[in-house]
């Protein structure tokens, strides 16, 4: 049996050749390669993908999370144990894989890669443009940045404490229990005071706004959308009689407000496209909402003297949405530089330090938020929610909500745990923390076979610790996304998805929960986004190697990595200048690529498990076992993300590069 040892390093040499730690606590000293891993998939998987499949689908989907992420691991412990008894890199036995090839320039696997690696640098687009936002909502650079948070940030809570008084709602329906009336009095009283500050907030973003057009009918519509915001805050402050009749009849007024637009856009969609039984549905199911809200919301008006109210703040609601700023951008760019001149420099040790850290201390934060959680009535999760969510269903979209949690879900599965990508990657940063050149050149000698073995189980010990490690944060960031962000029909995405998601940690933390969440959103993603640049820079550099395109040796690859490391980190914050760029689509977008490789990737591990695995350190039947089954999830979910979802993605990326 023969097999590459070509690699983009120097071949295992026998001065490097080191005995294997047999203690648990010496194989824990020499673990690594899985927490670099476990530091690119918290940022894009969990606190983005995860999420957003928790905000769409609640708990149903929690089966799913939890095979995504311990199914794959087979797979990568047989890439690992290629790499680490051979030398190879992912691409020397990718481009040995049976099926079409040119000679001396890679197969149909290395091709497919090139093709998934312009999504993975979307993806990188939408990591960096999320560092951005939360620098942007922290230290914004314009006064109009500054602003626009104020406003935004008023309108997010009013949106979350009206999802908690609804809750509170529901839940006193079927309890009689003075204290939640207390409660809900409370809350409406918060309610009425958010409503007050958030006139002011936009009125004055409107006005900012107002100074930078030059068009003449976009001005006249600001002018005309601040004489109703005016009036609006003066019909505000003829409510001056402080009683529980006037919160309750403010409280109302949002939700018939929601209501009517939601109603209009159904319309306009059903208009557009008459047979859209989608539409019609939402279009019917508002008008009851309507139907249902309007007299009783009047009537309240009528009792506190301010029934004119009503008219008013539906027209004030009809106002657009102020421009976003562009200070996230800015942001993006500025940790761009900042990230190149530390890739450049930097090595595997200082790598492996800086991911671990940041990464362990916002997914203790989120452990610790979820456990508080279960404190409060309204954001606890429940046994019943738990068992819900692994009973092996798919969820469904609530008629005219936009959402396909099931596309959703399919995109996070090809990158929650370890994704396509990581599995690629992980040997490289085996090679680089020196298994197999611990292991040496492979020879007949029994030494060698045991040599492998032990570096083989430490191999194994740190593929398992880091799934340990980020199946924890999986499960917490999606346990936060179903019961705080389903529940509030908050679903993170656009210029908002990092004050959005902030939205997970406030039930626990109130006030200090932004900024908490900003600085773990900070170091999680940019930890995403730092390490996937190092990473990608290696695999491509042996990817133009393994092609024939590229000088051979260390020293080449070395100058390529660097040169990579400029490059690569460029091309992602040049994404996320384009036009309409969406970091949530493009992490979403970027899973369904990976997704379809997966199927290629669970061959290959077959291949060589079966065809390049040294007889002396097969596994058993067990793991066998679980590597087919492994290959068969990832097949099955291959082939439905082909034939659901190539062409969208496609038609996305030409949209973007169109405009």
């Amino acid at each position: 049996m023969s097999e590459s040892t070509s690699t983009s390093q120097a071949p295992p040499s026998g001065e490097g050749v080191e005995a294997p730690p047999v203690t648990i606590p010496g194989i824990l000293r020499r673990l690594g390669p899985g927490l670099i891993i476990a530091g690119s998939i918290v940022g894009s998987g969990e606190l983005i993908a995860t999420t957003a499949v928790g905000a769409e689908a609640g708990f149903v989907l929690l089966w799913l999370i939890l095979i995504g992420c311990v199914i794959k691991v087979f797979v990568q412990v047989e890439f690992g144990r290629f790499s680490v008894t051979g030398g190879g890199t992912t691409m020397d036995g990718l481009s040995q894989v049976p099926g079409p090839r040119v000679r001396g320039h890679g197969n149909w696997i290395v091709w497919y890669w090139f093709v998934m690696f312009l999504f993975s640098l979307m993806q990188l687009g939408g990591i960096v443009g999320g560092v951005g936002q939360a620098l942007s909502i922290s230290a914004p650079i314009s006064h109009y940045a500054g602003s626009y948070n104020g406003y935004v940030e008023l309108e997010t809570q009013l949106h979350v404490k009206h999802a908690e008084l609804a809750m509170m709602e529901r839940r006193a329906d079927a309890e009689a229990d003075g204290q939640s009336e207390q409660d809900r009095d409370d809350l409406r009283k918060e309610i009425f005071q958010l409503e007050v500050d958030r006139l002011p907030a936009l009125q004055e973003i409107k006005e900012l706004e107002a100074e930078g057009l030059t068009d003449g009918d976009a001005r006249q519509r600001i002018q005309n959308e601040l004489q109703s915001v005016a009036r609006a805050l003066a019909s505000f402050k003829t409510l001056q009689d402080d009683s529980p009749q006037r919160e309750e009849f403010v409280a109302g007024l949002r939700p018939l407000a929601m209501a009517n637009v939601a109603l209009k856009q159904a319309v306009d969609e059903l208009a557009a496209d008459p047979q859209n039984t989608t539409a019609a549905a939402a279009r019917d199911q508002q008008r009851e909402e309507i139907a249902k809200l309007d007299g009783g919301v009047r009537q309240l008006g009528a009792d506190v003297g301010s029934a004119a109210l009503v008219d008013v703040y539906l027209e004030m609601r009809n106002a657009k949405k102020p421009q976003a700023p562009a200070d996230d951008k800015w942001w993006a760019t500025i940790i761009t530089a900042i990230t190149v001149v530390i890739l450049v420099v930097g090595r595997y040790g200082f790598i492996q330090s800086f991911s671990t850290a940041m990464v362990g201390a916002f997914t203790l934060i989120t452990v610790v938020n979820l456990l508080m959680l279960q404190s409060s009535p309204s954001w606890g999760v429940s046994l019943a929610d738990i068992v819900d969510g692994i009973r092996f269903r798919l969820p469904s979209a609530p008629p005219g909500s936009g959402l396909n949690p099931i596309e959703t879900a399919l995109g996070a599965f090809g990158i929650i745990g370890v994704g396509a990508s990581e599995l690629i990657i992980y040997p490289y940063w085996c090679l680089e923390k020196g298994y197999a050149r611990f292991t040496g050149p492979r020879d007949d000698s029994p030494e060698w076979a045991d040599r492998a073995l032990g570096w083989m189980r430490v191999m194994r010990w740190d593929a398992w610790c880091s799934m340990v490690v980020y199946t924890f944060a999986t499960i917490a960031f999606y346990l936060l996304g179903a019961a705080v962000l389903n529940r509030t029909n908050l679903n993170p995405g656009g210029s908002e998805m990092i004050r959005y998601l902030s939205v997970m940690y406030a039930p626990v933390f109130g006030e200090v929960a932004q900024l908490m969440f900003l600085f773990g959103a900070f170091a999680v993603l940019y930890s995403t986004f730092f390490v996937a640049n190092a990473s990608l820079a290696r695999v491509f550099s042996d990817v133009l190697r393994v092609l024939g395109l590229v000088t051979k040796g260390e020293a080449a690859h070395t100058w390529r990595v660097r040169l990579l490391c400029v490059l690569l980190p460029i091309a992602c914050v040049t994404f996320y200048w384009l036009p309409g760029a969406n970091p949530k689509e493009a992490v979403l977008i970027s899973g369904i690529m990976q997704s379809i490789m997966l199927p290629m990737l669970a061959g290959a591990a077959l291949y060589f498990r079966y065809q390049r695995c040294d007889a002396r350190v097969q596994p058993g039947r067990v793991w066998d076992g679980f590597l087919w089954t492994s290959a068969v999830v990832m097949l099955a979910t291959g082939l439905w993300a082909a034939y659901q979802k190539v062409m969208p993605a496609f038609l996305y990326l030409s949209s973007l590069l169109g405009n």
